[in-house]
């Protein structure tokens, strides 16, 4: 009997942040506003997922309770990247 270990990576967020890392094979989940992670908790949270990717900006924006759990989170281990701006955007969205 064989037994698959192998563990996912979620890129969570924006779908403009989400689409790219879609490319690379990983699983995503669109989460446009960050209050509405908790929709998403559970899934996230599961035995089966090692890493989520998400945005810095977007990650603090998450609520302060989520987002507390998240930065003491060994398994899933949280991984922020820089925000991305929009074409012709000045500030952080």
């Amino acid at each position: 009997m064989e037994i698959d270990n192998e563990k996912e990576v979620i890129a969570l967020g924006r779908e403009i942040f989400t689409d790219l890392w879609r490319l690379f094979g990983f699983k995503i989940i669109v989460c446009d506003d960050p209050n509405d992670v908790h929709k998403h908790w559970r899934e996230i949270n599961s035995q089966d997922v090692a890493v989520i990717i998400t945005e810095e900006n977007w990650f603090f924006k998450m609520p302060l309770r989520l987002r507390l759990l998240a930065e003491r989170s060994i398994s899933p281990a949280w991984v922020k990247f820089p925000t991305l701006l929009h074409e012709g955007e000045d500030t952080l969205v």
